[in-house]
């Protein structure tokens, strides 16, 4: 059968009289089948501690042409496993292009969110946070340290939030009320934690405000508002950018009704956490 028909993860499994080397490599990718469309020959080579050389015959050794076949084959693999365009995967070569490349897509996606979130949305959140009684912010992965700068930001403007953690969300969720919010921050692939926490604080009648890739999605279904964050980029990952930019808007907001306390409540946070800077 050749190459082009029977799928490269196939390949890695049952390929057979592999030496020691071409089994490093073959474990290298079946470890790393995210990172690994990104990787040149030299890398690849680097990560599974052997040799240039032997990573073409290996990918000849899978019936490849060679190693930029193979490569093809990994792209068409993680786009199976991750439902994504094969654009994610076409970086380009020079790094200065790279940075080009990133910003463009960043840019795309703040466009989108400018888009989609329009003055009565925005309004809507502000006027939620605010009037909360008190604030969990909750996600997992790198949608924690999603949830970890927004608290930080309110926190600037004198918003108290709890950062949840996931392994206890249900018990930090159960302590809420009525007059409270919880905040769910979740992309795809969706944390069932999360999900099931903000869906057990709707259950409870405690408003549920979500960060979301999909206005469509689970988390969604859960929310009392939500908003969207763009993150297409070049990994199979989400990029921050826009969520950044969408909480620094949100503090903004709540910090400019009322400037004077904003800015008290930032000097208080200063004066506290002085003795840990060092120096100048």
């Amino acid at each position: 059968m050749s190459a082009t028909k029977n799928p490269l993860l196939n390949r890695l499994h049952s390929a057979q009289g592999l030496s020691p080397s071409q089994r490093q490599i073959a474990d290298c990718l079946i470890a790393n089948m995210n990172e690994a469309p990104l990787w040149g020959v030299e890398e690849l080579a680097q990560k599974s501690q052997t040799c240039v050389a032997t990573v073409v015959r290996f990918a000849k050794k899978l019936e490849y042409s060679g190693y930029l076949e193979m490569r093809k084959a990994l792209v068409t693999a993680a786009k199976k496993h991750y439902g994504r365009g094969e654009q994610l995967l076409q970086a380009p070569v020079r790094a200065s292009a790279t940075l080009l490349e990133v910003a463009r897509r960043d840019i795309r996606n703040l466009e989108a969110l400018v888009q989609a979130v329009n003055e009565d949305l925005l309004k809507k959140v502000v006027h939620q946070i605010k009037s909360s009684r008190l604030r969990l912010a909750i996600g997992d992965g790198v949608s924690a340290l999603m949830a970890r700068q927004l608290a930080y930001l309110l926190i600037n403007t004198g918003l108290p939030v709890l950062e949840g953690n996931p392994a206890d969300f249900a018990t930090q969720v159960g302590m809420l009320e009525s007059k409270d919010l919880l905040i769910a921050i979740s992309i795809m692939p969706y944390t069932q934690e999360t999900l099931d926490a903000a869906a057990y604080a709707r259950k409870r009648g405690v408003p549920v405000l979500a960060f979301t890739d999909n206005l469509n999605g689970p988390l969604a279904k859960s929310a009392s508002l939500a908003l969207p964050i763009p993150g297409e980029n070049l990994l199979f990952s989400h990029s921050v950018t826009t969520f950044g930019v969408l909480a620094h808007a949100i503090a903004t907001s709540i910090a400019s009704q009322d400037p004077h306390l904003a800015l008290k409540k930032l000097r208080e946070v200063e004066r506290v956490a002085l003795p840990k800077f060092a120096k100048s």
